[in-house]
């Protein structure tokens, strides 16, 4: 089962990034943070519900510290994906 695409039209609508993206180091392709940290949490509870966490810096520093890069969404732009 997938639990994360990299369609953006896959991306439940509470998980959009706005600010910032996750590189995914499999493949270069941008995320949203909130979604990776969602799926994360939902592949760890093996829970169908899950809530979608809220982002901003708490969500960014979390990814960071699993050892995640965590970049500004304008810069996102210009990576390869």
């Amino acid at each position: 089962m997938t639990y994360l695409g990299v369609d953006p039209g896959q991306w439940p609508l509470g998980s959009r990034p706005r600010l910032y993206m996750v590189v995914d180091p499999r493949n270069g392709a941008m995320l949203p943070p909130k979604l990776v940290l969602t799926t994360a949490a939902k592949i760890a509870n093996d829970e169908r519900r899950h809530r979608v966490f809220s982002g901003g810096r708490d969500t960014n520093k979390r990814l960071e510290d699993l050892g995640f890069s965590v970049v500004e969404r304008a810069l996102s732009a210009k990576a390869p994906a």
